[in-house]
């Protein structure tokens, strides 16, 4: 149900983000499932082979697909957040505007939303930033920074050579990440989180 004080442009991007989640994140997690890895295989059997290449062909696409939805997912909200900013406090607009970075455009939604710092989903929303900094530049500063704050990601060891694609974006991290984007936008106002 929709509170008759709900925020419209806050309740637009909290569906937005549920929508894509489910309609789009939750399908394709589905079909393209992360098997166990298969490292070290030494074989004269030729099919066993093949079949151990289609499985970390498999795995290798459906890393990368979970770490493109976090970039997806923090873009979108970004530019979300950016808009409503915009319309909140249109005196601020070449301000707000000149903000490079969602982490720029989270510090002044703090700033002027104090209360919003100590809730727990704007560490969720830090943490998916980093990661979608990460994906976008590979492997330099954010990598690095992100796979000492967050080794979580890496459940192997991560290659130096190639940080970003041994990170690991979990089906459960994609989740927390969509929530807490959503949990972002009911606490600005709009109605309550989709179950």
């Amino acid at each position: 149900m929709i509170a008759e004080n709900s925020d419209w442009d806050a309740l637009v991007a909290q569906g937005d983000i549920e929508r894509f989640y489910r309609r789009v994140i939750e399908p394709a997690l589905a079909e393209f499932v992360v098997g166990e890895d298969v490292a070290g295989l030494e074989t004269d059997d030729m099919d066993e082979f093949l079949e151990a290449c289609r499985r970390n062909t498999n795995n290798a696409l459906a890393y990368e697909m979970r770490r493109t939805f976090a970039l997806i997912l923090s873009a979108l909200f970004e530019r979300q957040l950016r808009f409503w900013l915009l319309c909140k406090r249109p005196a601020d607009h070449a301000e707000i505007e000149s903000f490079g970075s969602l982490f720029r455009l989270i510090d002044y939604a703090k700033r002027e939303y104090q209360w919003i710092g100590a809730k727990p989903f704007i560490t969720d929303i830090l943490i998916l930033g980093s990661v979608a900094n990460a994906v976008r530049h590979g492997n330099g500063h954010s990598a690095t920074a992100l796979s000492k704050r967050q080794p979580k990601f890496w459940n192997q060891s991560p290659s130096p050579s190639d940080l970003v694609s041994s990170m690991r974006i979990g089906d459960a991290d994609l989740k927390r990440f969509a929530y807490a984007l959503m949990a972002f936008w009911h606490a600005m106002g709009a109605s309550s989180i989709p179950g």
